[in-house]
């Protein structure tokens, strides 16, 4: 029979027990896993994926520079350090394999697994503790592998893992349970040499969590507490003790959450672009933690989604559920405290569960609920969960039938979590599956509409764009106003690439009347008006936007052009050239370069920098290809002219060399350099022989 006494171990006699079982669980784990998880390694880039990866040229570096590296973790918006080891980690993968989804896959799996080993080896090493010893010893190792089990193949946290750039939810979790087991290695070593590495890599650990997200910066409370609750024991001298002591963590919190916010102004602030405030989101908070909850307990695949339709409360009673969900969460904690001498495990498994959601469920002007959040506070959720299993087996150990049905309910449970984890992987392969299967659990959020017409746009099937940007802001249920700009500016994207520059033009004066400082909409703006032959009034407007924001890159850039456009050659290079001091990988001014240069018969300097153009870009760039043709004529490189022209041949495919040129230089005005066709052909004609 399967007991406590035994251990619920199989009647199997190892000669070292230890070794095996740990040795069981990694591979049964990484097998499991994989098996789970073998959907998403092929698949493709997801909403926040492309802001923060696929069109961030900062993590998208060409060597490991000084320059190239700071600009990496300086985050999105360079100013301060952003989540650096989340950004370096994107930044390696891009080095190592470019925009290939796999490597970035690979990556968020292998995080996965050593989050799932390293929350073992917690639990395992917690139920040997002296306070829980005399009750958890004999089943320590399967109440560890159970509840490991339970939280590792969770369908809740596939968008922690598949979902690519959530690798800083999932990094953060394995930093964070990694430090809180070496801490407990420190705490329990018999030497004093061993204790203060474990502690100083806890300490390193702790750091490798906060450099990935901000959340983990809970980890001196949650350590504090774990020690009080499990290692002291909870009496009135240890929580005096402890609360001294808790003055230092809180004010590590508090100076590291002011360094990452740059002040209180900017970590209070941020409402403003909300459709909520401040005290809307404290109060609707409880709801979505209480959702978090249910879908952990009863998460099957039709509640399951990636942006969730919820709607923020406005009072205590509206809705009705706002004052029952904040009275069930005070209950718990009190609860929580209350079993704190009796059943101090449990106790801190639901303290840590709500303490771990308080940033992310407080007062930051954040999103109101995504899944990944709860890939760190539900760690040990479910311990308490396996202790129940284990104790039910253990009471049912007089009846073999019960015991084998309770056992069959248990591998049931885990084979439907893992089915349905399964499942959410192939569905989180295929961008339009996910948008698709969004737009039918949540049919009333606007963003889901907008996200599907974006994939319909990039298909060229702008008819079905339309449909999906129209359903979206019709709906008018955003949640914040950079995502309400950000359709206006969609749709005004695509008359853009139709050439319907009167309703373009509307769409993007309209996103900036939402949004003033989404620059995109003033950069496409100016394109029409120069389109237009209107260069002045771009110059004004690109002019006037600068005084407002005069640090902003883009518009720097695209005055630089404008600049150039006017025939302004000695200024557009300045421009230029300081640009490419800031900004390296700036493929505009890098062209402005070289046409300044060619401008002043500089051949050697125009080639090496359109060369440097086709190396930030591509090696078939049509236009770079033209211009290296011209100028290897000038200098007379024979050579050069050959690949050139081999290259075009290849390039222009059946149409002519006139059809060609027109194809790639449709929008004169929008061009730097502006290919003469009877050169390229003429040099065409002179140099098939030689080809031939």
């Amino acid at each position: 029979m399967l007991t406590k006494k035994n251990g619920f171990a199989l009647p199997i006699s190892w000669k070292f027990p230890e070794a095996r079982n740990h040795f069981f669980t990694f591979i049964s784990l990484f097998v499991v896993l994989l098996a789970i998880y073998a959907p998403s390694f092929y698949g493709e880039w997801h909403f926040d994926d492309y802001s923060n990866i696929v069109n961030n040229p900062h993590i998208q570096i060409k060597s490991f520079s000084f320059e190239e590296i700071k600009r990496c973790i300086y985050g999105l918006e360079q100013k301060r350090p952003s989540r650096p080891l989340a950004y370096l980690s994107f930044a390696l993968n891009y080095h190592c394999n470019g925009l290939n989804e796999f490597g970035f896959h690979v990556v968020n799996f292998t995080i996965h697994y050593l989050a799932s080993l390293f929350l073992f080896l917690f639990i395992y090493n917690t139920l040997k503790l002296p306070r829980l010893k005399h009750r958890y010893e004999n089943i320590a190792y399967p109440i560890a592998l159970l509840a490991t089990f339970f939280w590792a193949i969770h369908p809740v946290f596939v968008t922690s893992v598949t979902y690519i750039v959530q690798r800083m939810a999932s990094m953060a979790g394995m930093f964070y349970i990694l430090s809180m087991y070496l801490y407990l290695k420190g705490r329990t070593a018999q030497k004093s040499v061993f204790a203060i590495s474990f502690f100083a890599g806890s300490f390193l650990a702790f750091v490798g969590a906060i450099l990935s997200k901000e959340n983990a910066v809970m980890l001196p409370v949650s350590i504090l507490l774990f020690d009080l609750f499990l290692i002291q024991g909870v009496n009135k001298d240890n929580l005096q003790r402890t609360f001294k002591v808790i003055t230092l963590p809180f004010l590590v919190i508090l100076l590291i959450g002011l360094i990452y916010t740059g002040g209180f102004s900017l970590a209070f602030g941020g409402f403003e672009l909300r459709d909520f405030t401040m005290v809307q989101r404290l109060l609707t908070e409880p709801r979505v933690i209480i959702f978090y909850l249910s879908l952990l307990f009863y998460p099957i695949n039709s509640r399951l989604t990636l942006l969730y339709d919820i709607d923020f409360s406005r009072t205590l009673w509206q809705p009705l559920t706002t004052a029952p969900a904040i009275l069930l969460i005070g209950l718990l904690i009190v609860f929580a405290l209350f079993l704190a001498k009796k059943r101090p495990l449990l106790s801190f498994c639901i303290i840590f569960y709500f303490l771990n959601h308080l940033i992310e469920g407080s007062f930051f002007s954040l999103e109101l609920i995504y899944e990944h959040r709860n890939y760190l506070p539900a760690m040990l959720l479910f311990l308490p969960v396996a202790e129940f299993i284990l104790y039910a087996i253990d009471y049912f150990s007089y009846k073999k039938t019960i015991q084998i049905v309770v056992a069959l309910g248990i591998v049931i449970i885990l084979v439907g979590l893992g089915d349905n984890t399964f499942q959410r992987n192939k569905i989180m392969a295929s961008d339009f599956l996910l948008w698709f299967d969004n737009i039918e659990k949540s049919p009333r959020l606007s963003r889901t509409h907008a996200n599907l017409g974006r994939l319909y746009y990039n298909y060229n099937q702008t008819d079905k764009a339309k449909i999906e940007y129209d359903k979206a802001i019709a709906l008018n249920n955003f949640a914040n106003t950079y995502a309400r700009a950000t359709q206006h500016y969609n749709l005004g994207l695509l008359y853009f690439k139709e050439k319907k520059y009167a309703q373009a033009l509307l769409y993007f004066e309209k996103s900036t009347q939402v949004l003033p400082e989404y620059i995109l909409n003033d950069l496409h703006i100016a394109k029409i008006k120069i389109l237009q032959d209107k260069i002045n009034e771009a110059d004004q407007h690109i002019a006037a936007k600068l005084k407002k924001y005069p640090n902003n890159y883009e518009l720097i850039e695209f005055y630089n052009f404008i600049l150039f456009k006017q025939g302004k050659t000695k200024e557009a290079q300045s421009w230029a050239r300081r640009y490419l001091a800031r900004q390296n990988n700036s493929t505009l001014s890098m062209m402005i370069m070289a046409e300044t240069c060619r401008q002043k018969e500089n051949y050697l300097c125009a080639i090496s920098y359109w060369k440097s153009v086709r190396l930030h870009t591509s090696a078939r760039n049509a236009l770079a290809n033209l211009a290296l043709m011209e100028l290897s004529a000038e200098i007379k490189d024979d050579k050069m002219l050959r690949q050139e022209i081999q290259l075009l041949i290849y390039l222009k495919g059946p149409l002519n060399i006139t059809e060609y040129i027109q194809e790639i230089t449709k929008e004169k005005n929008l061009l730097i350099y502006i290919p003469r066709e009877e050169k390229i052909a003429y040099l065409v004609r002179n140099s098939i022989g030689d080809l031939i």
